[in-house]
């Protein structure tokens, strides 16, 4: 029986060339493309790291941090304890030297402030030496001593006079990042 006795209208006959292959549409090439591009980021990835653990003699390579501004910041400055958790103890912290009659404090200002505590004599000048940083660490402050500087252009140093004993704060221009200066 044909089309037209069962009821139903002919078929159409298509030529070959008005035919459709569903090839290098992005319903069907879509996940398939994505797929290979994740296999390959976790290719990478796992080989960047056997690569790095090969490199080192099978230890994991330390962590690398940097500054907002891109710079790379020395080794042991990544997972160090934050000053604004600095010990409120005052005999934890750095001791300050005394040459020529002046006590002298250096500061490393990464992520924090090492050493977050400072510990100075009551009644004798002194000068902290805070190291060059970038983003919020490139301003340190203190309302207390004083005191506004930009670290962004290179170190600089704070020159305190006779100070009387007590405890004073000194903080990131975005007062996030803190550190102490005890005086005893």
């Amino acid at each position: 029986m044909t089309a037209r006795k069962q009821g139903r209208a002919p078929a159409k006959r298509r030529s070959s060339a008005s035919v459709r292959t569903k090839r290098n549409t992005p319903a069907s090439v879509g996940p398939t493309r994505y797929l290979i591009v994740a296999a390959l980021v976790v290719a990478s990835f796992f080989g960047a790291y056997s690569f790095s653990r090969a490199a080192n003699g099978g230890a994991a390579s330390a962590p690398i941090a940097f500054t907002p501004g891109g710079a790379a910041l020395p080794a042991g400055t990544l997972g160090a304890a934050p000053s604004d958790t600095a010990p409120s103890d005052p005999a934890a912290g750095g001791v300050a030297t005394i040459e020529n009659g002046v006590q002298k404090a250096a500061v490393q200002v990464g992520f924090d402030y090492q050493p977050g505590v400072i510990r100075l004599k009551a009644g004798v000048p002194a000068e902290i030496t805070f190291s060059q940083a970038q983003g919020c660490t490139g301003q340190v402050q203190s309302q207390a001593l004083g005191f506004q500087e930009d670290l962004t252009t290179g170190a600089k140093t704070v020159k305190l006079k006779d100070l009387k004993p007590g405890t004073y704060e000194f903080a990131c221009g975005m007062n996030m990042v803190r550190g102490q200066i005890v005086v005893s």
